[in-house]
């Protein structure tokens, strides 16, 4: 059994980008950290993308050698939204996952995170390809798509039914908050939050629930993603700031650990989310929103081998003006998943 530590690019978007890193630069960071993998957004991060030329390739891989990072994922998205007018039809999605996967081939990553809106019928006309490059299609189980829904079940339905080594899973720990990220909470509440509406929220966690569960779910199909309030609640709402703190109370999912003791087998990697790093814990740290201890003890308990790859999502809730401190978090979520895997 061997938990490795890891990085998603995702998490160093603003020193990326803003903070002028650049794509060696982060990389350099991540081998810095100690971390031992990294996922790579190549829709962001490479020129041209699918269609980079030999030379884009020839460079990244330069900088891998400088950088020896073992390459755990390709995160991609299958952009069904290009067009104004239309999605693209499934025979289009299949084109692009096709071309994700030579991509992937291309730039040395086995594994390609397929993002928890993917169509799960594009993977059975990818499989054959899938197959001869050696890659593994494996579909993110996301903060506010744990496994009970509708789209997430539809794929694990077709996942077991496939039985292909070369489909599978990426699971966010998105999916095992105990409490809301406070540092959404003061995100809000420098728009005006209600703070009787955070109490309210906090007492349904505070009871071993979360906001998925609490509110029922609209019914019909347009309608998936949307939650019916109760009357007490919304009595509570003052401005639109409030029904929107309430709504992204279904992003922050309290799932039982027992999940990973079933979904293990097909789990390829884990996105170790986190939205803030806060003193003391293991290391120094602790991450406000999820019981880290407790969920890399039940990995250890089930010798899970494999990556626990770092994603920040705190950046999201910065004020805007005020900088985005996403290496230092990135950093310190790195020190606990240290301390943490060594049992410190």
């Amino acid at each position: 059994m061997t938990l490795k530590r890891g990085v998603t690019l995702y998490a160093l978007q603003d020193a990326y980008g803003r903070g002028g890193l650049g794509l060696e630069g982060c990389i350099s960071l991540v081998e810095d950290m100690g971390a031992q993998g990294i996922e790579f957004l190549s829709d962001q991060m490479l020129e041209g993308a699918q269609n980079a030329s030999d030379a884009v390739i020839d460079e990244f891989n330069a900088i891998m050698a400088r950088h020896p990072l073992e390459r755990v994922a390709n995160d991609i998205f299958i952009n069904s939204s290009l067009y104004k007018n239309r999605w693209l039809t499934l025979e289009e999605q299949v084109a692009s996952l096709q071309a994700d996967l030579r991509l992937a081939k291309r730039l040395g990553f086995p594994l390609v995170r397929l993002v928890s809106r993917t169509d799960p019928a594009v993977v059975p006309p990818a499989l054959p390809l899938a197959e001869k490059l050696g890659i593994t299609m494996a579909v993110e189980v996301h903060a506010g798509m744990s496994f009970d829904h509708p789209l997430t079940a539809a794929w694990i339905e077709q996942m077991r039914d496939l039985d292909n080594p070369h489909v599978g899973l990426v699971v966010d720990f998105g999916i095992y908050c105990h409490r809301y990220p406070e540092i959404a909470t003061n995100y809000f509440r420098a728009q005006g939050l209600n703070e009787d509406v955070v109490e309210y929220i906090a007492d349904i966690y505070a009871s071993g629930s979360d906001g998925r569960r609490a509110f029922p779910r609209a019914t019909g199909e347009e309608n998936r993603d949307a939650y019916e309030f109760p009357e007490e609640l919304t009595r509570l709402f003052k401005s639109p700031v409030d029904e929107v703190y309430a709504t992204n109370a279904s992003g922050y999912e309290n799932t039982s650990l027992d999940t990973l003791d079933e979904y293990l087998p097909w789990i390829k990697s884990f996105h170790a989310k986190f939205w803030e790093m806060v003193p003391d814990g293991v290391g120094g740290y602790q991450e406000a929103s999820i019981d880290y201890p407790a969920v890399v003890a039940r990995l250890k308990q089930l010798d899970y081998d494999g990556y626990l790859c770092s994603e920040y999502e705190g950046q999201r809730f910065i004020i805007p003006g005020d900088p985005i401190p996403d290496v230092e978090q990135l950093t310190r979520h790195q020190q606990m998943l240290q301390a943490l895997i060594n049992g410190e």
